[in-house]
């Protein structure tokens, strides 16, 4: 009856498009239950929210609002996708993203507070728009990076967005306060240009991973202890190879080369990497466990989806 109590609750506290993702993932898990492999999944599922619920409910919701705050009307009346296509698309970067940080704030005994999670979702946001703008419509990192608008892209909807929230990041998160932030920006842009082959994928991504990790962690916070920096190399070394994990098909389909890709056994690959962040933050960090409960229970998740051949659920939205 808790559950259930806590359940409506995030509910209620959620805008109109996370409403209508909400119950339209609550009609999937309910039909899915009738099948052997997606009880499993709801299984899987209900494991990974209940290591740690409240964490979950509150990235969800801080999400939801920053979409909700961020993502003006203009850009979704305009948009060649349904809403709550566009709704998931942001939400579930800025969700998993803001967990993942907050975990690993976490392991090292750090709590942050609602105005940094903000600026962590509007920043998630800013590079989702970011990566589109670059892999989809193949806008030069220079273009982006300029300070000044390109007066031929402003017809471009993407890019009139990614004015939007560069403005509104300097508004929250000003240059005097946030040194570090500003300062890692230009290192973040330059490791776009950074081409993976098949002999250095597995530096490559990772260190791309780690500098806009590390990018979030100071809009979060500006000053960073040294352990928390150190962790990065392992941390988002494991959350890369992840990713990579759960887009193994669509990479191969787009001829893009990643160190899961290139292994001979990519299940193996991925589990190794956790396993090796898990030894590094039980020996350097006090409070490992949520980070490694979490983020083990997601790789689950990952791994039970692949090994299934599983839609993503963004075909379903």
């Amino acid at each position: 009856m808790l559950e259930k109590i806590n359940i409506l609750g995030l509910y209620i506290s959620l805008s109109g498009n996370g409403k209508r993702l909400f119950r339209r993932f609550a009609r999937m898990l309910n039909n899915a239950r009738s099948l052997s492999y997606s009880r499993e999944l709801v299984a899987t599922i209900n494991d990974t929210m209940g290591v740690d619920k409240k964490k979950w409910f509150s990235c969800i919701r801080a999400s939801d609002s920053g979409f909700k705050e961020f993502i003006p009307d203009w850009y979704i009346a305009g948009s060649k996708i349904k809403p709550e296509q566009l709704y998931y698309r942001f939400f579930k970067m800025g969700a998993v993203l803001l967990y993942e940080h907050s975990s690993l704030f976490l392991a090292y005994n750090i709590s942050v507070d609602t105005k940094a999670k903000k600026r962590c979702i509007l920043l998630a946001f800013l590079k989702r728009v970011y990566d589109d703008l670059i892999d989809n419509e193949h806008i030069g990192k220079d273009i982006l990076f300029n300070s000044q608008p390109n007066i031929g892209l402003m017809n471009n909807a993407d890019y009139r967005l990614f004015l939007d929230l560069r403005k509104k990041i300097r508004e929250v998160a000003s240059p005097l306060e946030f040194v570090n932030y500003y300062a890692t920006l230009k290192e973040v842009n330059d490791a776009q240009g950074i081409l993976a082959c098949d002999k250095s994928v597995e530096n490559t991504i990772p260190y791309k991973i780690k500098n806009g990790f590390l990018l979030d962690m100071y809009i979060m916070m500006n000053d960073l202890p040294d352990e928390l920096i150190r962790a990065l190399d392992v941390t988002a070394e494991f959350f890369a190879c992840l990713d990579n994990f759960y887009d193994y098909d669509e990479d191969l389909a787009k001829g893009k080369i990643t160190y899961i890709n290139q292994s001979i056994d990519p299940k193996g690959a991925l589990e190794q990497k956790f396993e090796k962040a898990a030894v590094y933050l039980r020996k350097n960090s006090p409070n490992p466990d949520g980070y490694l409960k979490g983020l083990g229970s997601l790789m689950k998740i990952v791994l039970f989806a692949r090994e299934k051949k599983l839609n993503k659920l963004s075909s379903f939205v």
